[in-house]
């Protein structure tokens, strides 16, 4: 009964190093998908602000368009 603890015991410490490996490898890949998902989303703040901008200038050759049909 001991020496079956006793084994399970040594089992699990050396399940650790690969374990914590394992562990390292996924926190590595979540830190390069934040990052990739960081820059994902500075992109669509650029786009919206084109966005917005292009709206603004619609909106400006708009009124010079019906100022002009006058």
């Amino acid at each position: 009964m001991e020496l079956e603890r006793t084994m399970q015991r040594q089992e699990r410490f050396a399940e650790r190093p690969a374990l914590l490996e394992l562990a390292r490898f996924e926190c590595r890949a979540l830190e390069c998908k934040a990052a990739e998902l960081e820059e994902e989303l500075k992109g669509l703040c650029n786009l919206r602000a084109d966005n917005q901008h292009v709206k603004d200038e619609n909106v400006a050759l708009i009124r010079v368009i019906s100022k002009l049909s006058k």
